[in-house]
């Protein structure tokens, strides 16, 4: 078993619920436990999302989605939609989305594109913060 360091946006405990950042670890075997499913997805240079969140599952409910980067990167926006922060993402980078409340995050993808698995895992992420 190896410990992934892993890049969780999650909600914040303001009234807001708005999407923050947190550094958290996982052990790898959690993957296999909770998968759902697994999507490889590539991206072109530049497409971005407005702010949204990290749906439901019609079956399972609350969800973790894992991105996993393998060539280029994507920037997420977070917290205040008035004054949002950015974080680039890129190779060798995990990030998680929970943030199913509050106005959610935005994302663009970086200047190379993206490359990068996508597993879906039932539940959240139990997060403990490093």
């Amino acid at each position: 078993m190896s410990t992934l360091k892993i890049n969780v946006v999650c909600c914040d405990d303001s009234p807001e619920k708005l999407s923050q950042i947190v550094v958290a670890e996982l052990d790898s075997s959690v993957l296999d436990e909770r998968l759902l499913d697994t999507i490889e997805q590539e991206v072109a240079a530049g497409e971005s999302r407005g702010l949204h969140n990290a749906a439901h599952h019609a079956e399972h409910g609350s969800v973790t989605y894992l991105q996993q980067v393998h060539e280029g990167g994507f920037s997420i926006l977070f917290g205040d939609p008035a004054n949002q922060q950015e974080a680039f993402f890129g190779a060798g980078s995990y990030i998680a989305f929970i943030d199913d409340e509050g106005p959610g995050h935005g994302s663009k993808v970086g200047p190379a594109g993206v490359n990068r698995t996508l597993r879906v895992l039932k539940g959240h992420l139990d997060i403990q913060q490093q």
